[in-house]
């Protein structure tokens, strides 16, 4: 608005008044509320304002001070009969500026939020009030409008989650904490891991003979070297922490969440107690087990003293073939009271905690020296044992009481049973694992048990020596459901624990070629079309013509004569890709190497695998998991103890649907089996047939380092695998005729059953 000249007679205004008035004229005409300039992608706030008839008008607020009303003085001008001249006045909140105060200035009809009528208050995003009453005709409603930055929203929601989060937690504990009463504590009602064959009778695993379960009534009773090495090895915090160690928690969180898989625990020795008295805690391999765990160790902590836990658990930690706590197990192991122990027999009896059933120093001594020594070198570090103590006893032979060594040497089936333990360990963790008071079902066949250990005594007795191989395995396997019926893992457990059945990588040699004839079949190509015998020159390798054939042959005379350039020409139909597809979908699991060499079998895998492959094709192309649980029980909660039944059932292999599945039409499978079965008949197998219609192939390394045969009895449901070799890889003077051998006396007789 321009000022008029001064009229006459009247007074002119000061030159200072005229340029305080045309420097608020020219600001008022320079700032345009509806349409300013602003920085681009800056936020600005807004005041909103909306008439009871008109259209939403927005001002932007750039400065710290405005004034509203129906004045063309005010800052922010409103045309409404409801607004006074000067109705309020906004002032930027110097404490949160992001908000500004509104005051009213006296006003005729007021400032209203809601139906309350206000002098002053804060306004902050979202938020609105009236001029005048609500209830006018003619209101005006104002809103403010300043969002908060995009990080701001993600800091508030997630603190706003994080704190529901732990509410929702304790919610959780509190409800845990009433759970599981811990006073008083549980008496010993534990039992040791019984393994059941077949029958459901026999039990398969040692156990100790004297069932009498004792405990040392003070802590002070035990070998002071005992507590020592538990604390040293277990829990080194354990008079530090409250039952859960924070430390050891966050340390094994960094670890796993580097990890693809969970490779660190954090069990206190509380913990584990925890889990190894109250079966309300569970045996589950699960977020939810452990949290039952870590409260139970938090009331442990809150009602007993540390010397009373620490006594508990050296009385009833279990530590394998039916010894619960260490009285047992000194007991049965060195013929000696728990009180009576040296530090390296202390060392000896903790160094079995981690894994009972496999570190022990009968069935691994080596293992069980090496385990001492680690914690006695702990023992030192953390100012238990002198210098001079600990040489002493690292340099003493763990001497074993023969007592221990024979109920070990009468396990039925030791690699066997060792590998059921491994099982375990996969199905239910190693924490859950080594507590024992587990009963497992196994379909175990005691009598081809017996009779694979025997042929494979005989083959290496007999033949070994002068043919060069020291070593084998055999595994036999129900091909309906993958059920291991037999497992030889070696010559001799107690000379060697080596599982070669399961841990031996092995070239599977000519066995192997069953997958490219598998693939070709699969894509619909007559297995009466015939190759060349000539040489072959694939991806850089030249390969030997046929050696038992002459001029083109079929697919049936290339696996009866175990052509490799027949196997190579048929891969080269189908593509290396679908004979590792094929080879992936019937059970191989080991790394396989996509080159040409693959067919002749180049890439490592182990015998439980290529058995597992061949009773797929037995088995119609259904695939099943090769095993040896059927069914785990909780021993520790049974509404009948003499009852097996009426205990709790951890796992059933029939309802895990990750064991079996439908992996090659019947079609193929067939036709697989034909060309096996003249295989045996007409061609390399020839050792192996027993005339029950038995499929099979043999395989055969370079130097005759590995010796194969894997086959099976279709009407009798059984497959088996078998090697001879031996374990440093050296080269032998015998054929995969011997392993055909085998196979066919084990088999005459396993039929015959």
């Amino acid at each position: 608005m321009a000022t008029k000249p001064p009229s006459n007679g009247k007074r002119s205004k000061s030159p200072m008044s005229k340029v305080v008035t045309q420097a608020v004229q020219k600001i008022q005409g320079k700032v345009n509320f509806n349409a300013a300039n602003f920085k681009s992608g800056k936020p600005t706030p807004e005041l909103r304002i909306k008439e009871a008839k008109g259209k939403e008008q927005i001002y932007p607020l750039v400065g710290d001070r405005y004034t509203l009303g129906r004045s063309s003085r005010c800052d922010i001008n409103i045309r409404n009969p409801v607004v006074s001249q000067t109705h309020l006045t906004l002032k930027r909140n110097r404490k949160k500026t992001r908000s500004f105060v509104v005051q009213d200035e006296k006003s005729t009809n007021g400032i209203y939020r809601g139906k309350k009528r206000f002098k002053t208050f804060s306004l902050f995003h979202g938020e609105s009030f009236t001029l005048g009453p609500p209830e006018l005709a003619a209101g005006v409603t104002v809103k403010y409008y300043n969002p908060p930055p995009f990080w701001l929203y993600i800091l508030r929601y997630s603190l706003y989650s994080m704190g529901g989060m732990l509410g929702l937690l304790l919610l959780l504990l509190s409800i845990e904490w009433v759970k599981v009463p811990v006073y008083p504590i549980p008496k010993e009602s534990t039992l040791p891991i019984v393994v059941y064959a077949q029958d459901g009778e026999t039990p398969i695993n040692p156990t100790a003979q004297n069932n009498t379960h004792r405990e040392l009534k003070k802590l002070s009773d035990f070998s002071p070297y005992l507590p020592q090495a538990v604390i040293a090895s277990e829990d080194s915090r354990f008079y530090w922490h409250f039952g859960v160690d924070p430390i050891g928690v966050t340390r094994a969180m960094v670890i796993n969440l580097s990890s693809a898989e969970l490779r660190q625990g954090a069990s206190t020795l509380t913990q584990q107690l925890a889990r190894s008295l109250f079966p309300e805690v569970g045996r589950q391999n699960t977020a939810g087990r452990k949290i039952r765990e870590m409260m139970v160790a938090l009331k442990l902590e809150t009602f007993y003293s540390k010397d009373f836990i620490l006594k508990t658990y050296l009385n009833r930690v279990y530590l394998g073939i039916g010894s619960y706590g260490f009285e047992d197990a000194a007991q049965f192991y060195f013929e000696k009271s728990a009180s009576e122990l040296n530090l390296s027999e202390a060392a000896t009896l903790v160094a079995i905690l981690p894994a009972p059933n496999l570190y022990n120093p009968v069935k691994d001594y080596d293992t069980a020296v090496g385990l001492r020594n680690r914690i006695i070198d702990r023992m030192v570090k953390m100012g238990m044992v002198s210098e001079s103590e600990a040489d002493r006893a690292r340099r003493s032979r763990i001497e074993v009481s023969p007592k221990a060594r024979e109920t070990f040497s009468s396990t039925v089936a030791p690699y066997f049973y060792s590998y059921v333990l491994d099982e375990l360990q996969t199905l239910l963790g190693s924490d859950v694992a080594q507590e024992g008071n587990f009963i497992i079902e196994t379909a175990l066949n005691t009598q081809l048990q017996k009779q694979a250990e025997l042929a494979l005594d005989y083959s290496i007795n007999n033949d070994g020596d002068r043919l060069g191989f020291s070593q084998g395995a055999v595994v036999t396997l129900d091909s309906r459901n993958g059920n291991i019926l037999a497992l030889v893992g070696g010559l001799n457990y107690e000379q060697s624990q080596f599982n070669r059945v399961v841990q031996a990588k092995r070239q599977p040699g000519s066995t192997f070629k069953i997958f490219a004839y598998a693939a070709a079949l699969e894509q619909e190509i007559d297995p009466d079309k015939e190759y060349s015998c000539t040489p072959l020159f694939w991806k850089g390798q030249q390969y030997r013509g046929c050696e038992r054939s002459n001029g083109d042959i079929d697919m049936y005379r290339g696996v009866a004569q175990s052509e490799n350039v027949t196997a190579l020409r048929v891969a080269q139909d189908v593509g290396l890709k679908r004979v590792i597809d094929v080879a992936k979908r019937l059970g191989v699991t080991s790394s396989l190497i996509e080159a040409p060499g693959l067919v002749i079998g180049q890439s490592e895998t182990n015998v439980l695998e290529m058995t597992g492959a061949y009773a797929t094709i037995a088995n119609d192309g259904i695939w099943n998991k090769p095993h040896a649980i059927n069914r785990i029980l909780d021993g520790s909660d049974c509404q009948d103890s003499s009852e097996r039944d009426s205990c709790r059932e951890i796992y059933v292999f029939e309802d895990d649907t990750e064991t079996y599945r439908d992996v090659i039409s019947q079609d193929v499978t067939d036709k697989l089996t034909d060309m096996l079965q003249e295989a045996v008949e007409k061609g390399t197998g020839k050792a192996a047939y027993i005339d029950e219609g038995e499929a099979g192939k043999t395989g055969t390394t370079d130097n005759n380092v590995d010796l194969w045969f894997i086959g099976y009895v279709p009407k009798k449901d059984l497959v088996t695998g078998v090697w001879l070799g031996n374990d440093d890889n050296s080269p032998t003077n015998g054929s995969s005729y011997h392993a055909a051998s085998l196979w066919g006396k084990y088999m005459k007789q396993a039929v015959s059953n």
